[in-house]
Formats: C-alpha cells, structure tokens, sequence
C-alpha cells in the first residue's frame, strides 16, 4: 500500500515543478510520463521535464514491491518455558521520492544525473514474520553493548511487541543526495524512449538500530553492533557451530554502517506528453 504523506509530497512537488516551468513555452519545453524499475528504488513512476535542449528535470515516487522480497527462516533455540522453534525474518524498505536534474552535453544521450532521493530515515526495517514464543514477550532477548558483560549500563532486554513481533530498523537521513551517469532521456524526442541510470545514493552509513529496555526498565533506541549481536546470538545458540551459520550475517552490520554509498541501478520508459 502506497504512503500516502509521501505521495502527497510528491503530488505538490510535481505541483511545484510544474508552476516553475516558463509561462511562456519555447518550442524546446516538454513533458512526459514514465515508468521504472530500478535496484534499491524499486519499482516506481513519475514525471519529466525538458527546461533546455541540455537540461531535463525528473520527479518521481517508488517503492519495493512485497511479493519481490524474500523471507529467510531462522532456528530459535529453547528459551525459558518454550521448546525449540522457528520463525521466518523479512526486511521492507519504504517508499521514496526523489527529484534529479539530468545534464546531457551537446543534447546526446549521455547524461550526467544529480539530485535528491527522500523519505522515511527508517531506510530498512527488519522483523519476523512469524510470532516469537512467550518467553520473548515477558524475558526478552539480552543484549551487552559491544559484547561487554562487565558493565551494567551496557546492558538490554529488546522486548517482542504484545504480537510475538520483533523489529529493528538500518536508519539513515531522510534526504540522500545523488551522482550518477547514464543513457537515453526522460523527455524522449519521439513518442516512446527508454533511459538507464547508474549512480550512487548517499547515506552516509546505515546505523542498525533496535528498541530496547535498559537496566533501569527505561525504554530507548539503540545502535546495535557485531560484536554486541554476535554475544547475543551465541548466548541463545550455546555450540560455536551454530554460531558460525549466522556469522556471514552479523558482520553485515558494521560493514553496512561504515558504508557511506549505496549503489542505484535504474530503467525507466517515458512516453512524452507534449
């Protein structure tokens, strides 16, 4: 289900673009519609613009399908009263919008794409898909803070919701600037044209981020770590061996929050308006 605010905001953006194009329209302005399908966007729509035979401005609104994202099932050791199980975790990344200048040189097909994507700062949110047992619900899973046991202000419980439902969130900004290339225009010069995109969207790392109880029974948000994570997975799992199946996993967390860029690969088709 599409977000409403966003779409909203992308409504009046367009809104906007659209006052600011001239009132009074050379032979080179024009507009077209278009359809996308890109990696980390999703899939989206939009509108473009042609301010100069040089110059196209893009705004658009996109999201990532639920049928496209997988769900990955995950062994529960026995915790207090309960018995060994299973769940099943997912991820959903929100919908965004974003607004791009495209700079063709000498009006080819080469372009050179700058601009902003924007949306939730909740970039992925993690949960289960299947209802945890009571025993997260009233003990919860421990967590030490960097996988530090000694200290008692580094120590959590992070609590599954009253549904047996546990979430954690990568947070970044809610504006994300972007740099990229690409071929083909938004504004075609015939009825139909196509255009790919690849460039880099700015996040300045992904903080892994989770709610939690503290020692104090105060509730907060916290930035988890692999090393906190890993202490946490090895108290439930017990033998090394089991340790080592989510290994690959869990050092994803720091490499993520060290990673400053994301990639972004994009193909669209515009069908020009007028």
């Amino acid at each position: 289900m599409l977000n409403l605010c966003y779409m909203k905001k992308f409504i009046i953006l367009v809104s906007v673009l659209a006052l600011l194009a001239p009132v009074r329209m050379s032979a080179q302005f024009s507009m077209a519609a278009g359809v996308s399908l890109g990696v980390m966007d999703g899939s989206g729509v939009g509108l473009a613009f042609r301010a100069t035979d040089w110059l196209n401005v893009r705004a658009g609104y996109s999201l990532i399908p639920s049928f496209l994202i997988d769900e990955y099932g995950v062994d529960l050791p026995k915790w207090g009263s309960n018995p060994a199980s299973s769940t099943a975790l997912t991820g959903r990344l929100p919908s965004s919008g974003n607004v791009l200048v495209d700079y063709h040189p000498g009006g080819g097909s080469f372009h050179v794409s700058a601009g902003v994507f924007f949306g939730s700062n909740d970039f992925v949110r993690v949960y289960n898909t299947k209802a945890l047992p009571d025993s997260y619900h009233n003990v919860g899973i421990s967590y030490y803070a960097d996988g530090d046991t000694e200290d008692v202000s580094k120590f959590y419980r992070i609590m599954a919701d009253a549904k047996g439902v546990m979430t954690g969130y990568f947070k970044t900004g809610a504006v994300r600037p972007f740099l990229g290339v690409g071929f083909g225009s938004a504004v075609p010069k015939g009825r139909v044209g196509a255009s790919f995109d690849l460039g880099v969207e700015y996040t300045g790392g992904l903080d892994a981020t989770a709610d939690a109880v503290n020692i104090k029974g105060e509730q907060q948000l916290i930035t988890l770590n692999s090393a906190g994570v890993r202490k946490t997975v090895h108290d439930m799992a017990g033998p090394s061996s089991a340790v080592n199946k989510y290994d690959k996993y869990i050092d994803y967390i720091d490499k993520l929050q060290s990673l400053p860029v994301l990639p972004m690969l994009r193909f669209s088709v515009f069908v020009k308006l007028f």
